[in-house]
């Protein structure tokens, strides 16, 4: 492995860690058994670890909705999704947004838009949800879309917090079942005959009851 890509799985592995606030270059240098100067040749500060960091859980996430959108609409496909999405958030937990450190060097740097994704981001649910009404796998109005796009904006941004702030799970998998669990009773609300069928399939072939 080259050694900046060393540098970027031990930086993430730190931040997830201890915070991204509570590791610096020198801590991360030394965790490496290289100098900082070696790790400033490949990354002259931390917020570049960061950005580069921060363009990678974009661009994953990116993926996994380009895949969604090649498919034919359902909620056993967007609930499919989100599995992929919650398990991105958690592999990137400590760059993650909502880290009051990570909006600070995120805003001087100038070098990742967080206010540009996260409106396309909200776009992008809301043409999923309508295209989810039109397929008939939902039942909602304009006003019942604006909520899911509410809903699906806060939950899809805080649940990870919750994670780490009541500590009570450390399974990966446990975790993002519970919130999977969450997010489909929400769904099955609007959920058409044909939509409760589709969140039924996911929950079989996911084991989430």
């Amino acid at each position: 492995m080259k050694t900046r890509d060393k540098i970027l799985d031990t930086s993430l592995e730190l931040f997830n860690e201890k915070g991204y606030g509570n590791v610096g270059n020198r801590e991360i240098a030394r965790y490496l058994n290289i100098s900082p100067g070696n790790l400033s040749y490949h990354f002259s500060k931390k917020e570049d670890i960061l950005i580069h960091l921060l363009n990678e859980f974009r661009d994953n996430n990116s993926n996994y909705y380009n895949v969604y959108h090649q498919g034919v609409p359902s909620l056993d496909a967007f609930l499919g999704l989100m599995k992929n999405i919650f398990h991105s958030q958690y592999k990137f937990r400590g760059v993650y947004i909502g880290n009051q450190f990570v909006q600070m060097d995120v805003a001087s740097s100038g070098q990742f838009d967080y206010v540009q994704n996260a409106s396309a981001r909200l776009e992008n649910f809301r043409q999923i949800f309508t295209d989810l009404v039109a397929h008939d796998y939902l039942k909602a109005s304009e006003s019942g879309i604006d909520f899911l796009v509410s809903f699906i904006s806060l939950f899809g941004r805080f649940w990870i917090q919750e994670v780490f702030l009541l500590q009570t799970e450390n399974d990966e998998e446990k975790i993002i079942r519970h919130y999977l669990k969450i997010l489909k009773k929400q769904l099955s609300m609007f959920a058409t005959k044909k939509g409760k069928k589709s969140i039924k399939k996911f929950s079989l072939k996911n084991f989430i009851a």
